[in-house]
């Protein structure tokens, strides 16, 4: 238990540095438009970082699985709330994945297809989809998982409850942007918890 715990933390700083790390290699344009960072995007010069990106990508996918399943078997008892949390949490991993495709396709498809460049309006709008699979989807899914641990998961400790509540109502704001950032901050503080408290503090879980 104690080294699933360590991993469990270990993958939940992976999942909050990758993704950041993926998010600045990219360098993406969003927000509003400007046919120049477009085009900057699609430059080929750019391609090899945009490819990195999606690497980067993946592998906090992986992380935030690691630690979802952690928490998900050691917080609840018997019964489909856990189910609820690791479902959705699935979702949102998937969600992550298809999102970042989808925002990297117009720089990837020159890359890769060879052929001309997207016009800049398309592209942005391609890559506002896939902000909004990446970010809204994601986050929502996130938000119903966390806010399951935080209402259900008896077995986790009443403040890493409430914490993990108000991220997950952050977290179904994503729509707005900034809110999807608490995840961040969720990862970086349960992942140092995981890592240095020791697995005896919580109680065992309710059936």
């Amino acid at each position: 238990m104690g080294n699933d715990r360590r991993l469990a933390g270990i993958g939940s700083l992976v999942f909050t540095v990758l993704l950041v790390a993926a998010a600045i290699a990219a360098n993406a344009p969003g927000g509003n438009y400007h046919a120049n960072d477009v085009a900057d995007f699609v430059a080929k010069g750019h391609r090899s970082s945009v490819m990195i990106s999606l690497f980067l990508v993946a592998a906090a996918i992986v992380g935030l699985l690691v630690v979802m399943a952690y928490l998900c078997e050691t917080s609840f008892g018997k019964g489909r709330s856990g189910r609820i949390a690791w479902g959705t949490s699935l979702f949102a991993a998937g969600s992550f994945l298809v999102g970042w495709a989808i925002l990297i396709t117009p720089s990837m498809s020159v890359a890769l297809g060879g052929g001309p460049s997207i016009d800049p309006a398309v592209s942005y709008t391609i890559m506002q989809a896939g902000w909004a699979v990446f970010l809204v989807v994601s986050g929502m899914m996130l938000g119903i998982s966390f806010l399951t641990l935080a209402i259900a998961g008896t077995a986790a400790p009443t403040w890493m409850r409430a914490f993990t509540g108000i991220v997950g109502l952050l977290a179904l704001a994503s729509i707005a942007f900034f809110p999807f950032w608490a995840v961040f901050l969720w990862g970086l503080v349960i992942g140092i918890w995981l890592l240095v408290s020791s697995p005896r503090q919580a109680p065992p879980a309710t059936t």
